[in-house]
């Protein structure tokens, strides 16, 4: 019995604070620019060219906007972890089925767009505020 309150005691305590919430501290939010490279998309009847196309993403305290193109969305994200070297969003955009992914690197003030098929990952700089 008394394993087993020890055991209690000490693993209750490890579950709880490893079920803490993640925060994207205030120097990785802000707006990054970068452009998606060309590439084409097949419709099924004809192969289409999609030229360069620039991309902008603000990622503040609880939402995520982009404008790809003349195409503005926005949403809110989560932050699925948090690694050595980067963090990783789930993206839920308004009025979108698919999700985005964002990996926010902790170094060189830069994140990482992985498009959706057949829309090439782009790398974006983040933009002096």
């Amino acid at each position: 019995m008394s394993r087993f309150l020890f055991l209690l005691l000490f693993i209750l305590p490890v579950l709880l604070s490893a079920q803490q919430p993640i925060e994207l501290k205030k120097k990785f939010q802000g707006t990054y620019e970068g452009a998606i490279s060309a590439y084409q998309l097949d419709s099924g009847k004809e192969i289409v060219d999609v030229d360069l196309t620039p991309i902008q993403i603000e990622i503040t305290e609880t939402k995520v906007s982009l404008s790809i193109g003349k195409n503005k969305l926005s949403g809110t994200y989560t932050i699925m972890f948090e690694a050595k070297t980067y963090f990783l969003l789930d993206c839920r955009i308004d009025n979108q089925l698919a999700g985005e992914r964002i990996v926010v690197y902790k170094k060189g003030k830069k994140i990482s767009r992985d498009g959706l098929f057949p829309q090439p990952s782009v790398q974006l700089e983040k933009t002096k505020d």
